[in-house]
């Protein structure tokens, strides 16, 4: 596991949902500029951390996501209740942390525009704040993901339930907030916003 100084912060991907507004299809399986739309997000992630950083929750279509990972060496945990929403995805990723662990980061799997830029500023400014803060990326004026979560969170997340996600959790004396770009409030929920992507060069 990369560390910082002994600190270790879990990167925690969210790919267990069921894409209730995308239709009839999981979009993490849809094909994007070349690639699945859940490879995308992997690909990033391994350009930064080591596959040892890395959980990833499956649910929906958990055999078909899992063999487009394609990574024997990430640890995949299958949600099994993720028809009851995102809060159990968080739950159960936390749940199954180390004990040494000072920090997580949720990250959603359908935002295939995050940099690894951005990803190596958000983990430097928690580590900067000594993983006692929330950080958030925030664009212009939005606020976006991935979310990272120091140690003292943990066990509100351990408990979420049904779709409640880590956001509505965080007290707002809490957050700092880093600079980053469009792609960490980009995210493809709809068939419009894959046709929006495409016509997007990723960073």
């Amino acid at each position: 596991m990369k560390k910082y100084n002994n600190i270790s912060i879990k990167k925690i991907l969210l790919a267990a949902g069921s894409s209730k507004r995308y239709g009839n299809k999981n979009k993490l399986a849809e094909k994007f500029k070349g690639k699945y739309l859940i490879q995308h997000i992997r690909d990033t992630l391994l350009k930064v951390f080591h596959s040892s950083d890395l959980l990833i929750i499956v649910g929906h279509d958990c055999e078909r996501i899992t063999n487009l990972i394609n990574n024997e060496d990430i640890r995949i945990i299958n949600n099994k209740n993720y028809k009851n929403g995102i809060g159990t995805s968080i739950s159960i990723g936390i749940t199954n942390l180390d004990t040494d662990i000072q920090g997580v980061m949720i990250i959603p799997a359908d935002m295939p525009f995050i940099s690894s830029e951005d990803l190596t500023k958000l983990e430097k400014k928690f580590i900067e704040l000594n993983c006692q803060k929330v950080v958030l990326p925030k664009y212009h004026d939005t606020f976006g993901n991935p979310v990272i979560l120091p140690k003292s969170y943990f066990s509100t997340l351990r408990n979420l339930r049904e779709d409640c996600g880590a956001r509505s959790q965080i007290r707002e004396k809490d957050i700092v907030t880093v600079n980053c770009q469009i792609g960490t409030i980009f995210d493809i929920d709809t068939l419009s916003a894959l046709a929006k992507a495409n016509a997007i060069k990723k960073t």
